[in-house]
């Protein structure tokens, strides 16, 4: 028998291999971050949602704005992922909301000694908290008999069965002439006990007979087809059924709040009543403004608004087609400016953070002068202009007219399956019926020039054009810019291993040979322009990118160079008629 090559004793022991570094990989840059106005849903808060059901059951519908006619085409035309912050007029933190203020629609329920006992409203702010209906109602619970004789202060019982009986529980002993209320603090082997907070004030007798009773409440909550029912409630907070702590667990319509009556038990609980409507909810979105949206970040847990979205690494491609409400609500230069200023606050994140795209949208007008300016007044290479406005299929079949951002984003995120350095352009909208205006071919060679990215009627509804707003030629095409912000976000995660790792040669030769093999990969795939690799990039770490002082001061440079592809723009064909007849095109 062939004897064992390793002389330890049978068991586990660690084996300690050299770690991998990961593979760099492309990043993913379809990922859509919306900001908007939305029937419901969080507040002020990012969401990340995978399909169109999932928007529906969190945010609903709203025709009071565009954002969810835009998230229903982003995901209609290829979009797989995207981050939603729902925004609204709400008061500043700590302060009571006023009447332009967005609210939870809400009923404060009384006790049996009409002291507010229970606070119940909807699960966010809006008018559709309004068409929330509630009721309370008691029920019994587990049934005991008490097999010993209770004397007056006792703080325990003996009963027959303790099933159902449960901490927190409120319970009620009672013969034939007598009843008592008590709280459970502690359940054993057939006994109960209460605290002293909840005192037994008379005798009970086993004979009598003695019954303990759980007593418990039910809340009932309908909001059109939709029914919730949470029973067994009780109003102690150390039961398992405490009823804020299991409304909040299991509603995805309502909250409850304890109010904390001073009623004793059992007066404490929520009165009976019949069916309810929740009241005061409001959208608060007719006195919204440009910072109402933009939010503002204070740190981790006090970012809001569209920054809750800037600080969200995942997000590749920003929208906000609800800019355009800015307009439409105070049509002119106040307007203008409104909508603009948020505009101008998504370039701004985008260029400072350098790894994210805007698509923007311009207000509808007949007057192609004014399309011109609107999209004069910015210069940058991380957004592009898109007009004009789509007339597009909504989810109830209705045709609506809606900016085309949010269309346009899905399809980005279509084309980014065949790979970024593709131009999101000329390929069918999935949903789009038509365009809001049809312009000629002149005014769409004078769109082009200023760099306003317009549609074509041609098997359908295409995006005909694929410029940034930058005057710079060496950032004029999407494409480009965009092949960048994946390289960036491509290089950060696959190099973040390298942080603290010796800056020695050995070093600089792995990073040097792992970023040209992803480059070699992003050649073959043909992301990168040139006859070979060597024309299509370089890469260059060594002692002449680190000197000895670079190296002292704690820093690695690696310099890398990339010839991106940009895409045919026009394509010429000459027509030659010769005289014989025949004619060859070139």
């Amino acid at each position: 028998m062939r004897p064992s090559a390793d002389p330890r004793a049978p068991g586990i022991y660690q084996s300690f291999d050299s770690p991998v570094p990961p593979p760099l990989t492309i990043a993913n840059t379809r990922i859509t971050g919306f900001v908007g106005i939305t029937q419901k849903g969080p507040m002020n808060e990012a969401t990340r949602l995978a399909n169109w059901d999932e928007f529906l059951e969190t945010f609903g519908t709203s025709t009071d704005s565009y954002t969810s006619d835009s998230v229903y085409g982003f995901f209609k035309n290829g979009g797989t992922d995207c981050w939603v912050v729902r925004v609204a007029h709400c008061a500043p933190k700590g302060e009571l909301p006023g009447l332009d203020h967005a609210a939870c629609a809400e009923h404060v329920q009384i006790d049996d000694w009409n002291k507010p006992s229970l606070k119940i409203r909807a699960l966010n702010e809006g008018t559709w908290g309004n068409d929330i209906w509630f009721k309370c109602v008691h029920a019994p619970g587990a049934q005991a008999l008490l097999t010993r004789d209770l004397d007056i202060g006792h703080g325990e019982a003996h009963v027959n069965v303790t099933r159902g009986f449960e901490v927190g529980a409120l319970v009620r002993i009672y013969d034939r002439e007598n009843s008592d209320y008590v709280v459970i603090t502690e359940v054993g082997d057939k006994i109960i006990k209460w605290a002293t907070e909840t005192p037994v004030n008379r005798r009970h007798r086993a004979a009598a007979p003695t019954y303990l009773e759980v007593m418990t409440f039910e809340i009932h909550v309908a909001l059109k087809d939709r029914r919730e029912v949470f029973k067994g409630l009780q109003m102690h907070p150390s039961s398992r059924n405490y009823a804020p702590r299991v409304v909040q667990q299991r509603s995805r319509l309502v909250r409850v709040e304890d109010l904390g009556t001073k009623s004793p038990v059992p007066h404490n609980l929520p009165e009976p009543m019949m069916m309810t409507r929740l009241a005061g909810g409001r959208d608060g979105i007719e006195k919204i403004t440009p910072e109402d949206i933009i939010g503002h970040d204070l740190g981790p847990g006090e970012r809001i608004g569209l920054m809750a979205l800037a600080a969200n690494e995942e997000v590749g491609i920003l929208v906000a087609p609800d800019a355009m409400k800015l307009y439409e609500r105070e049509p002119g230069p106040a307007g203008e400016l409104k909508a603009q200023r948020l505009q101008d606050t998504l370039i701004q994140i985008c260029e400072n953070q350098k790894d994210r795209f805007a698509i923007l949208d311009i207000p509808q007008s007949k007057d192609i002068e004014w399309v011109r300016r609107w999209r004069r007044r910015t210069d940058s290479s991380y957004c592009a202009y898109y007009w004009p406005w789509l007339r597009a299929t909504a989810p109830d079949d209705s045709v609506h007219v809606v900016p085309p951002s949010g269309f346009l984003a899905g399809c980005y995120a279509r084309r980014d399956l065949e790979g970024v350095h593709h131009a999101p352009a000329n390929l069918e909208i999935v949903s789009a019926q038509d365009v809001s205006l049809r312009v000629t071919e002149d005014h769409l060679g004078l769109l082009n020039s200023d760099a306003v990215n317009t549609f074509r009627l041609q098997r359908g509804v295409r995006p005909w054009g694929a410029r940034t707003a930058s005057s710079d030629p060496q950032w004029r095409y999407i494409s480009v810019r965009r092949l960048f912000i994946m390289l960036r976000r491509s290089l950060e995660s696959g190099f973040a291993w390298m942080a603290f790792e010796p800056n020695t040669p050995a070093t600089w030769k792995v990073l040097q040979a792992r970023a040209t093999a992803f480059l070699e990969n992003l050649y073959t795939l043909g992301m990168l322009a040139g006859g070979n690799s060597a024309e299509a990039f370089f890469v260059k770490c060594d002692a002449e990118t680190n000197p000895p002082e670079q190296v002292d001061n704690g820093l690695l440079v690696c310099d890398i160079g990339v010839a991106p592809v940009s895409p045919a723009e026009y394509i010429m064909i000459s027509l030659v008629q010769t005289m014989g007849g025949s004619a060859t095109a070139t």
